[in-house]
């Protein structure tokens, strides 16, 4: 333990407020992503905007009480490494990237705060992916969701989700059938709503994340400039009000189908182990209560219900033409 008076030096360096407990935030919006609602407020305008580039366009979709999070922007350190640490016990979480820049979580009050320094706030891709949407995210995961890390898809009201290893095709096969005339839900992270009994689920539908070489497949997206995104990967994202695609918040996944792109084969349909699915779902359980944690997890047990499926394919018709006699025949 520190000598209180080394703390007390610390704090005299800052004085008058040290800890800067009593900063203004001047600046406040209330947004819903996902459809619940979220009260941000700051010191800053770039926070309030890099926020509402990424859930302006959702609408109010539950009447749960707004998750808080209180972002300052202080300093002009421009360095931030790569990844940010996370660390959690029970109800708390921490995620760090530098002293400067950093979020602390209380899923107990489903509150947040950090501070992140002007050339972040400035950023709005690393703000947004580094800093507000995974704390957004994980309070609202704690709260209301189970999460699956999936595409989502629709065809006549019927939700398909499509799972797989980094590189599986995803995004691709997603924006794919949404082309094709389908619904588009999400195409990374599918989240069941955990206070309903059926498999109803939703996703971040605003927005599509693609490779660098999407223009290869979707000639509508030549033109459209690759950035190294803040997880490290280079691609490219595009809201989808900018694509001819339809979307919708969420629906009720009859289909769970786990691609595998690479046989060289005609798409074809194989039963796949429900345990596998299980445990891919189980492994986004990794911090919060016990009392969510189990919550979470007794979530998944509705998945049981529903067609579990191994889609082997090469090409993107092939796989799009299956799919639809899947939902259409149910097999």
């Amino acid at each position: 333990m520190l000598p209180s008076s080394t703390v007390g030096q610390d704090f005299e360096q800052n004085e008058p407020d040290p800890v800067l407990s009593e900063a203004h935030f001047p600046h406040r919006r209330i947004l819903h992503p996902l459809g619940f609602a979220l009260d941000l407020s700051s010191n800053s305008k770039h926070v309030i905007e890099a926020a509402v580039e990424s859930w302006g366009a959702y609408e109010k979709a539950f009447d749960h009480p707004p998750v808080q999070v209180q972002m300052g922007v202080h300093g002009d350190d421009p360095a931030l490494p790569a990844r940010s640490i996370f660390r959690s016990r029970s109800h708390l979480m921490s995620m760090i990237a530098t002293p400067h820049n950093f979020v602390m979580t209380d899923f107990n009050t489903a509150s947040a705060f950090g501070w992140v320094t002007a050339p972040v706030a400035a950023d709005y891709p690393v703000l947004r992916y580094r800093f507000l949407m995974p704390t957004v995210l994980m309070l609202l995961q704690q709260r209301s969701l189970a999460t699956i890390h999936s595409a989502l898809i629709a065809r006549n009201g019927r939700g398909v989700v499509l799972f797989g290893e980094s590189n599986s095709g995803k995004s691709t096969l997603a924006y794919a059938c949404a082309r094709a005339g389908w619904t588009f839900i999400a195409d990374d992270a599918t989240y069941l709503l955990r206070n309903e009994p059926a498999r109803r689920a939703i996703g971040a539908s605003h927005s599509v994340h693609f490779r660098h070489d999407a223009h290869e497949f979707f000639p509508e997206l030549a033109g459209r400039a690759p950035g190294v995104r803040p997880n490290g990967k280079v691609g490219i994202e595009v809201f989808t009000r900018e694509l001819p695609i339809a979307t919708a918040l969420g629906c009720e996944i009859d289909h769970f189908v786990h691609l595998n792109r690479f046989e060289p084969c005609p798409a074809r349909l194989a039963p796949f182990p429900g345990d596998r699915l299980r445990a891919w779902c189980e492994q986004t359980v990794a911090y919060g209560s016990d009392e969510v944690r189990a919550a979470q997890l007794r979530c998944y047990d509705r998945l049981e219900g529903a067609g579990i499926w191994e889609l082997r394919y090469r090409r993107l018709d092939d796989a799009i033409a299956r799919l639809e006699q899947l939902v259409d025949s149910g097999g």
